[in-house]
């Protein structure tokens, strides 16, 4: 296995620095150019923007590599966009908070004038209407962010099995060859798999947990609340089982593959130098420019990687927080004039945007994890060498 992945490295290494034998005086732009139309990452920007979402629309990504190839890359804009979309949603949060605020506000006045009355049969009449209508604004922002929730973990998925290819290709392209095969399979499994489990069964286990909650609290005959603790508990436990095995396996197969890598490239460049008569020097100096050239491409499109994964997934995560907040704040102003039940709704409603927001930090927490990983790892490989 050595003997073959040796020789692979060595015809690597001596096809790659026959296209650049004179790598030594071209200008590093050049021989970047070059890479990136040999590795197709104009398609690979082309099939980005198909994920990239509403908030990177009018972000060049082109232009954000070039500027993560020169070590400047201006985060100015995304600062920006994200104080803007902040905004937007506190905005629309707060029309939510007074929504709320006004039913119950209404349904205290009514019912005081019903107690009054001593018809417990109109009471009860005015407590369900005034539930009704919270729900209905609770049902209204559950959708919009249960079908932004599944939208976000598609363009993720999607985008990780454009980026993870071609960030493979650079990392055997550099030398990693073992690294890469090792990883390649185990990232692009995880993820999808990862994708697969929040779409068809974390996803519905949610919307079951809002059911409850919104059912528990029609009456106090219906007494449901340990089984929604009890989802609630296994889903944060999945996920962080999930995301410590991902990161754990990640990093081991990594870290171990890593050193082989790099090692067995440089013994593949000193043969390069040292058998081939005459030029084996110049062919050796020639694979340092390129390779360092490739290296410096696959950190930039980690980079550009990580800044896509966050711009894919910024939308849903402000909206979950600043929801999260709201009916949580909801719950502690109605708190003095209204039914303990309906505060208790809009805890445990508050609680469900919470856990809604733990499943998407996870799944762009492993992304980035994973990506990171990746360009950490190869150039651990470089460094041997």
């Amino acid at each position: 296995m050595k003997k073959t992945t040796l020789v692979f490295i060595l015809l690597l290494l001596i096809s790659t620095s026959g296209n650049y034998v004179f790598a030594v005086d071209m200008n590093t732009n050049e021989i970047l150019a070059n890479q990136q139309e040999s590795f197709g990452i104009s398609d690979f920007i082309k099939e980005t923007q198909k994920y990239s979402g509403e908030f990177l629309e009018d972000i060049d990504i082109s232009e954000m590599l070039n500027e993560a190839l020169t070590g400047k890359v201006d985060n100015n804009k995304i600062y920006k966009k994200i104080l803007n979309l902040f905004g937007t949603e506190i905005k629309q949060s707060i029309v939510t908070l007074i929504s709320i605020l006004i039913i119950v506000v209404i349904h205290s006045i009514i019912k005081s004038l019903s107690d009054n009355l001593e018809n417990k049969n109109i009471a009860k009449i005015i407590y369900y209407v005034q539930y009704i209508l919270i729900v209905s604004i609770i049902m209204s922002n559950f959708t919009d962010i249960i079908s932004l929730i599944k939208e976000t973990a598609s363009n993720l998925v999607g985008f990780m099995n454009a980026l993870v290819p071609i960030l493979i290709t650079l990392m055997t392209y550099t030398g990693s060859i073992v690294t890469g095969g090792l990883i390649q399979p185990i990232i692009l499994f995880m993820i999808n798999f990862i994708g697969n489990i929040i779409q068809s069964v974390l996803i519905p286990a949610v919307l079951i947990i809002a059911v409850l909650s919104i059912v528990s609290k029609i009456s106090d005959k219906v007494q449901i609340a340990k089984i929604t603790k009890f989802f609630k508990s296994s889903i944060t436990w999945f996920l962080g089982i999930i995301l410590t095995i991902f990161v754990g396996v990640l990093s081991l197969e990594g870290s171990l593959s890593s050193s082989i890598d790099g090692i067995t490239a440089k013994t593949a460049k000193a043969a390069v130098s040292s058998i081939i008569p005459v030029v084996g020097k110049i062919l050796g100096d020639a694979v340092d420019s390129v390779l360092g050239c490739g290296v410096i491409l696959k950190n930039a499109l980690g980079v550009v990687g990580v800044i896509v994964i966050i711009g894919i997934c910024i939308m849903p995560v402000i909206k979950l927080g600043v929801l999260t907040i709201i009916y949580n704040l909801a719950a502690g102003i109605i708190e003095p004039v209204s039914d303990e039940k309906i505060v208790k709704l809009l805890e445990e409603m508050g609680g469900t945007f919470k856990l809604l927001l733990a499943i998407i930090c996870t799944l762009s927490a492993m992304l980035i994890i994973g990506v990171t990983l990746v360009v950490k790892i190869s150039n651990s490989g470089m460094m041997y060498k």
